[in-house]
C-alpha cells in the first residue's frame, strides 16, 4: 500500500512539472530526445543523442546548426554531411548535443529558422545578427550534461558549419575554459567583431571552399548584405596568431582524389603548435562550395545551384572527429 501511494505521488509530481523544467529529468535511453531549459528569460531548446554504448564518462560533442536551420533540420533527409555525427556517436560512445538558436525576426526559440549570436555586429534593419546570450546557454548545457550524464569535462568539443561554425569560433573565443577543441566548416571571421579578443589558444580545425558563393573565400558580405567577413586565408592567419601555431613548419598534403568527377580537391595544411600554443589544421577545398565534403550524403542538385559544388573525396565529419579526439582540456 505504501509503495502504491509513493508511485501515485511521483506520477502526480511528473504531471505538475512544467515542460521547461523537465530538462532536470532527462531520458537516458538510447536514441534522440528533446528538452528545454530556462536561460536569460527564454525557454531554450536542445536535442541530444544517447548511443547504445554510451561511455561511463562520455565525451561531449556540441553540434551547431547553420543559419536559418535548426536542431531538427540538420538531421533531415538530404540535409548533408552533419548527419554523420549520429553514427560517429554510436561508434565512439560520446554524447551528441544539438542546441537550437533563436529566430532573428520573431524571437522564437523552438522553430526551424534559427540563428546564433556569433560575434557579427548587427547591421540595423536587416536582421543580420542575433543578440541572444548563446554563450550563457551553452555554458548551462555543459553544466546540464555534467550533472545528468557525468560527461568528461576535459573532453568537450564543438563543431558546426556556416553560422554554426561561427558559433563554434565564438565558443573558442569566449568559452575557452570549457572547450577542448573545435572543428569549423565554411565559416570566416567577421571583420568587425562584437566579441572580446580570444583569451587562450584552443586546437582548431578549419575547412573552407574556394568557390563558396555565400561565405566567400576572398571575403566580403554574404549575398551582398550584412557585416563584412574576412577571407578564408585571413581567418586562418587570425587564428594562427591566436593559437601561436608555426607557419614555418606547416605540413601540406594533397588528399586522395577519390571522386574524380566532382571537379574538386582537398589540400590539408597542418600547422604545429609553438611553445605555449595549440595546432591549427586548415583544409582548402578547391572547387568546393558552401557545403561539407561527404561521400555518403549528397547535396541535392537544386540545392547545389544555391550553395555550390560539393566535394565527395572524404567524409568531413570523420576528418573532424579524427582531429578533435586527440585533445584533452588541461
Amino acid at each position: 500500500m505504501k509503495l502504491r501511494h509513493a508511485c501515485h505521488a511521483i506520477f502526480l509530481f511528473l504531471l505538475l512539472v512544467p515542460v521547461s523544467a523537465q530538462a532536470l529529468l532527462p531520458d537516458t535511453s538510447p536514441g534522440w530526445h528533446a528538452l528545454s531549459l530556462q536561460h536569460d528569460r527564454l525557454e531554450r531548446h536542445f536535442r541530444y543523442f544517447v548511443p547504445t554504448n554510451l561511455a561511463m564518462h562520455p565525451d561531449l560533442v556540441l553540434l551547431f546548426h547553420g543559419g536559418t536551420q535548426s536542431m531538427r533540420k540538420i538531421f533531415r533527409k538530404r540535409a548533408g554531411g552533419s548527419q554523420e555525427w549520429e553514427h560517429l556517436a554510436s561508434e565512439n560512445g560520446f554524447l551528441l548535443l544539438t542546441p537550437n538558436g533563436v529566430n532573428l525576426r520573431n524571437g522564437d526559440t523552438e522553430g526551424d529558422r534559427q540563428n546564433w549570436n556569433d560575434c557579427r555586429v548587427a547591421v540595423e534593419g536587416d536582421n543580420s545578427a542575433s543578440t541572444a546570450d548563446d554563450i550563457g546557454f551553452v555554458r548551462a548545457l555543459i553544466d546540464w550534461a555534467k550533472v545528468q550524464f557525468d560527461i568528461n569535462e576535459s573532453r568537450v568539443y564543438t563543431t558546426g558549419a556556416s553560422n554554426g561554425g561561427l558559433m563554434s569560433l565564438r565558443l573558442v573565443t569566449e568559452l575557452s575554459d570549457r572547450i577542448a577543441a573545435a572543428a569549423v566548416f565554411i565559416a570566416n571571421q567577421p571583420v568587425e567583431s562584437d566579441c572580446i579578443a580570444p583569451l587562450h589558444p584552443v586546437p582548431l580545425f578549419m575547412m573552407s571552399g574556394t568557390e563558396d558563393p555565400l561565405m566567400l573565400w576572398d571575403g566580403g558580405q554574404i549575398r551582398d548584405k550584412g557585416p563584412m567577413m574576412m577571407s578564408a586565408p585571413a581567418t586562418r592567419d587570425f587564428w594562427l596568431k591566436v593559437n601561436h601555431a608555426d607557419k614555418t613548419r606547416v605540413k601540406t598534403e594533397l588528399l586522395p582524389d577519390v571522386d574524380n568527377i566532382n571537379s574538386s580537391a582537398i589540400i590539408r595544411n597542418i600547422y604545429p603548435a609553438q611553445p605555449g600554443g595549440q595546432p591549427l589544421w586548415f583544409y582548402e577545398v578547391r572547387g568546393g562550395g558552401h557545403t561539407m565534403p561527404s561521400m555518403k550524403y549528397d547535396v541535392p542538385f537544386l540545392a547545389r545551384v544555391l550553395v555550390g559544388n560539393q566535394n565527395r573525396d572524404l567524409e568531413g565529419t570523420h576528418e573532424a572527429w579524427t582531429f578533435l579526439r586527440q585533445f584533452t582540456k588541461e
